[in-house]
């Protein structure tokens, strides 16, 4: 009987959450196009909904299961109260039109109700956070020295955060309602019609026949998989589920596959073009045109793959790692005949913002031709029932974006109304006692601390209000600022002891959670030291001349190789503790943009090969000679 109670309910979930999934794209379509809804009525229902696809989740306990219904009613009061309040919302002065009683009530609610999906969405270390600056928002007169402030009231905090276009329904939900909701449609659409199985065959055949073969392939897979996808945790899941067991077939210690994957996982946000959905919120806060980010983003995050690629090499040579075999390597061909065609809308994506369409535009324009191209090949086609199936998939994605962008919203208010983005400033840089070296690298720990445990959206607005005005200040340009952040509150999560993409890779390689996280973060050493170069010369970000951007390039790219063989403790044989100190040492005068520091240390970086060389070759004849005298 509980059993059929049971069933009863997962199938009226399933069919209200299809319902809300055709509403929410009818809504959006209507209101991207010729409804003209209000930019804060529009925002309003598009989070309500969201929440209420939260509260459709089977209950994980008692509180829940109450929370849950209240929360629906509110959500559904929410909304046909806006839609009868429209005009009036869209009208009034904030600050000077006072709010109605039902608007406060509505308000407090509505955020009570962001804390608790925020909660369920995204963990309680967003909640938490949260909780700390509304607290700090209200008790500004009761706390001492340069960062009191007069404080809030009720009123006040609900006329900020809810009824203005600065606090929870600003820029970051914004982004997500104009920007990424249209790409999250087309990644859904694309992995439900099969393309995303020809990016892990491609990258098999590839790779896969190369020392270390498996984890290479992983890393080019989930390059490509990432920049789409979003989500370093959803890219492990997806590519790591095929990549994970593989690399431990061929060899791979479970910890060392788990890793290689967390931290190919979490670079595929940097990768353009797309770059997950974190790229549309720094285009939103910057002003800076999306193909501008995208382009700048390209040389840093192949760098990024290449010291990861290095070091599993290093790794595969260290272990005595080979390929697979031919037999076992994919039928490219045959994966390119059943799925190639799908590939074709997302070279058009690419196309149609390069030409200057919007991007809703053009996620909207490749998402109908990859469901008119799938008809090509009867393995791949989109009937209703599977167009369906995409559109939910996408849909239940978007509170795990939505919510906390709502979430990070209300830090925006706080810091905006309190001004203390400009005390954290002043803070940091007294405190670095003009170092910008020093300043940076705090900068650095706070933003990993600041991400941990967080979706990379709300880890970087809450990173960019806290830190980048301290970049900035430094006389950073701003889009050199922003990567600067948003690199390393994306490696937090692959920085223990709160790596989450590496926990999740560790879940499915059956290994102990601390190792994999460790081996992650090791796997990213490279990715540490791309940030320090972007902010002392633009020309990993395609700014200077082409010369200088092919030299930095290039001595970047030996600085990282050298730190990887370095870490790994190997680079054509097994490096000394001195080696490796060497190693280290060339690795930060390649980053230092000056000519002396470029020279001295390509000269100890010739020095260190050569002598493994030598070591190499000696190895190689004593072996050569004991076989000799065996046979």
């Amino acid at each position: 009987m509980e059993e059929t109670r049971e069933q009863i309910h997962t199938g009226w979930r399933i069919w209200v959450e299809r319902g809300l999934a055709v509403a929410m794209l009818v809504f959006q379509l209507m209101a991207m196009s010729f409804a003209m809804v209000p930019i804060m009525v529009h925002r309003l229902i598009f989070l309500s909904l969201c929440m209420l696809l939260v509260c459709l989740k089977p209950p994980q306990s008692k509180w829940e299961k109450y929370t849950n219904w209240a929360m629906g009613v509110i959500m559904v009061v929410q909304i046909v109260y806006v839609l009868i309040s429209a005009e009036r919302i869209s009208m009034r002065i904030p600050f000077i039109d006072d709010p109605t009683g039902m608007d406060l009530f509505l308000g407090v609610a509505l955020i009570a109700i962001i804390m608790e999906t925020t909660r369920r969405a995204a963990g309680p270390s967003l909640a938490i956070i949260v909780a700390i600056f509304m607290a700090y928002g209200f008790l500004g007169p009761w706390i001492p020295g340069p960062l009191g402030h007069r404080g809030s009231n009720i009123a006040d905090f609900v006329d900020n955060q809810i009824l203005s276009p600065g606090g929870v329904f600003g820029q970051p939900i914004g982004a997500v309602i104009a920007y990424v909701f249209y790409f999250i449609l087309f990644t859904a659409f694309l992995e439900v019609s099969g393309g995303g199985k020809l990016f892990i065959d491609t990258a098999l055949r590839i790779a896969g026949w190369a020392r270390g073969g498996p984890a290479k392939a992983a890393v080019i897979a989930s390059g490509a998989m990432g920049t789409i996808s979003g989500s370093a945790v959803a890219n492990v899941v997806g590519v790591g589920a095929f990549t994970i067991p593989l690399m431990k077939r061929t060899g791979f210690a479970p910890h060392v596959a788990g890793g290689i994957e967390a931290a190919a996982s979490t670079g595929g946000q940097l990768m353009p073009p797309v770059m997950g959905a974190a790229a549309f919120v720094m285009a939103e806060i910057t002003g800076i045109s999306y193909g501008q980010i995208a382009l700048s983003a390209a040389i840093p995050a192949i760098l990024y793959y290449l010291s990861i690629f290095f070091q599993v090499d290093f790794y595969a040579q260290k272990v005595g790692l080979k390929g697979l075999p031919k037999a076992d390597l994919p039928n490219l061909k045959e994966s390119v005949k059943r799925y190639g065609h799908l590939m074709i809308p997302l070279g058009a994506l690419v196309v149609f913002m390069g030409i200057g369409n919007s991007l809703m535009a053009a996620g909207l324009k490749s998402t109908a031709m990859l469901i008119v191209l799938s008809f090509l090949r009867k393995e791949t086609r989109m009937l209703p029932m599977k167009c369906l199936d995409g559109l939910v998939s996408a849909v239940r994605t978007l509170p795990a974006v939505a919510i906390p962008c709502a979430a990070a919203g209300i830090i925006i208010g706080v810091v905006i109304s309190t001004n203390l983005g400009l005390q954290f400033s002043a803070f940091f840089l007294a405190m670095a006692a003009g170092s910008q070296l020093l300043t940076l690298a705090a900068i650095m720990v706070v933003c990993i601390i600041l991400g941990m445990g967080m979706p990379t959206i709300s880890a970087y607005i809450i990173v960019v209000l806290l830190m980048v005005p301290t970049v900035i200040q430094m006389g950073i340009p701003v889009l050199a600022a922003h990567m600067f952040v948003f690199y390393f509150a994306l490696l937090s999560f692959v920085t223990p002891p709160v790596a989450l993409a590496a926990y999740t890779a560790s879940g499915i390689a059956q290994a102990d959670a601390a190792k994999t996280g460790w081996m992650a973060f090791q796997f990213t050493l490279g990715g540490f030291i791309i940030p320090f170069v972007i902010t002392n010369d633009q020309a990993l970000l395609m700014q200077g001349p082409a010369y200088w951007i092919i030299w930095r390039t290039f001595i970047t790219m030996l600085g990282i190789y050298v730190l990887g063989g370095a870490a790994m403790g190997w680079y054509l044989t097994k490096a000394t503790t001195l080696e490796r100190v060497l190693g280290v040492l060339a690795a930060i005068l390649l980053v230092i943009p000056m000519a002396i520091t470029d020279y001295a240390g390509l000269a100890l970086c010739i020095a260190i090969l050569a002598y493994q060389y030598r070591k190499a070759r000696k190895l190689k004849d004593g072996a050569s000679a004991d076989l000799q005298a065996e046979s």
